[in-house]
């Protein structure tokens, strides 16, 4: 009966702790959901003032501490989603979303992004493509660019002289990519720890990254069923190959139709925070666009219910009526014939957003910080054919 009763207390015992860890787990999840929803609309007015502050007149000095601190918040940013990631990944809420993709388009977009870096720190970036790369791949785009380019930022970071490649070939169940640096190299006994969390190797740079990249991107290359793995020798230099599983779509999509949209116009920008609206709205006026702001979704309603306008970039989390009412409202008094592009920009980070944003009636969907490229792209996007992307 002793013996009964005590393995029944430690069957109730491991019940508790479980239920104790995953509260702890889901608590942190919505912490860090919540830090970053607080940390992205400032974040907004400091990078979009910066983009800002650069098109206009300064001198050589003003410049490079814009520059700075244009850096800066971009590093800030990437902790903030790496944080996030990691949460995700351990709370079993990151999904990934496989779709046709161009893998050279893919490695050429990654190529362009690091050029600037490279050429910044005087040495090269080199792309190296096999020529029976596929024309289309069925894959998450979005998490294969997260880590090549985590990858490449490591290689360029840690590489003072020499060059970086970036190189990519077919192999049969998919692509080997491979990232080679010229830098000092990564002693052995470290190497086996460089992908767990929180860890880097020593250097001068060690203090620019928390140590998660690698762990993330092990993660999601282990999510997508392949394979990530470093060769390495102190003076020579360090090799990462990322092996993944990628099916060739069974028919090809058809490839993007480029973007229209351009010349001046009207639009409705619906933001509670007065900084990141000055920031949106001057990035919209710079690109020739009169904006109107309002506060509040009620306002909203009645600038629509008087005026006309060719796109509406709306916050989600308003005062009073949020952002998905509002949408909602607007949907219900269109007339059949007229569909008004609705742009939903937010601070959220949550991976369902999007969906209940289309589900709302959104055409677009853009996270803070936004920048002037991004702006301009979704509006492209939803005035070229806004037919194309009505919520299904």
């Amino acid at each position: 009966w002793r013996r009964r009763l005590a393995q029944r207390h430690q069957i109730q015992l491991a019940e508790q702790q479980r239920q104790m860890a995953e509260a702890a787990s889901a608590a942190k999840t919505q912490f860090l959901a919540t830090l970053s929803h607080e940390i992205r609309t400032p974040m907004t007015g400091v990078m979009g003032m910066a983009e800002l502050l650069l098109s206009t007149r300064l001198d050589p000095l003003q410049h490079d501490y814009t520059r700075a601190m244009q850096r800066s918040g971009g590093m800030l940013l990437k902790l903030l989603n790496d944080a996030l990631d990691l949460a995700r990944i351990e709370a079993g809420r990151l999904e990934l979303e496989p779709a046709p993709f161009s893998p050279r388009q893919l490695l050429e977009d990654v190529a362009q992004l690091e050029q600037g870096l490279a050429h910044a720190k005087g040495i090269r970036f080199e792309l190296a493509l096999a020529d029976d790369l596929p024309a289309q791949l069925l894959g998450d785009a979005v998490r294969i660019k997260q880590i090549l380019l985590n990858l490449a930022n490591n290689a360029l970071k840690f590489t003072e002289h020499g060059s970086v490649s970036l190189s990519a070939q077919r192999t049969a169940d998919g692509l080997q990519f491979g990232i080679s640096d010229t830098g000092p190299g990564i002693p052995e006994a470290s190497q086996a720890r460089l992908f767990q969390r929180f860890e880097q190797a020593d250097g001068p740079q060690r203090a620019a990254g928390s140590g998660l990249g690698l762990a993330i991107c092990r993660e999601l290359v282990e999510m997508m069923g392949g394979s990530i793995e470093l060769e390495s020798r102190v003076g020579h230099g360090s090799t990462f190959r990322v092996r993944l599983p990628l099916a060739e779509p069974a028919e090809p999509a058809p490839m993007p139709a480029p973007l229209a949209g351009g010349g001046s116009h009207r639009l409705l920008l619906v933001e509670d925070d007065t900084i990141v609206a000055a920031v949106i709205r001057g990035l919209l006026e710079r690109e020739g666009h009169h904006v109107v702001h309002v506060i509040n979704g009620l306002a909203a309603l009645a600038e629509l219910a008087h005026a006309s306008f060719e796109a509406v970039l709306l916050d989600l989390d308003l005062p009073g009526v949020d952002g998905f009412q509002v949408a909602r409202l607007i949907r219900q008094r269109e007339p059949d014939a007229r569909h008004l592009p609705i742009i939903a920009v937010t601070a959220r980070s949550g991976g369902r957003d999007e969906a209940l944003a289309r589900e709302a009636g959104m055409d677009g969907f853009l996270r803070k910080p936004v920048s002037g490229e991004q702006l301009v792209t979704a509006l492209a996007r939803v005035l070229a054919t806004p037919e194309a992307v009505l919520p299904e």
